[in-house]
């Protein structure tokens, strides 16, 4: 049986995008986690988007600490 467990947190955001550049409106609809062997993500998506848009998968960057 293949490995199932994903890491605790997840490794991408998912996100549904309407226009270009500085107008664009970027919504937060999922997350994803890489795959044991990183060939490829497995992805919970918690809104079906009704407008027409792209969506976009980007790795989760570290958040920087304020000194």
């Amino acid at each position: 049986m293949a490995n199932t467990t994903t890491p605790k947190a997840p490794t991408h955001e998912i996100f549904h995008v309407v226009g270009d550049k500085d107008k664009a409106r970027w919504t937060k609809i999922g997350v994803g986690w890489e795959h044991s062997k990183g060939d490829g993500l497995n992805l919970v998506i918690n809104y079906s988007p009704l407008v027409e848009g792209r969506t976009i998968v980007r790795k989760i960057k570290a958040q920087e600490t304020e000194e």
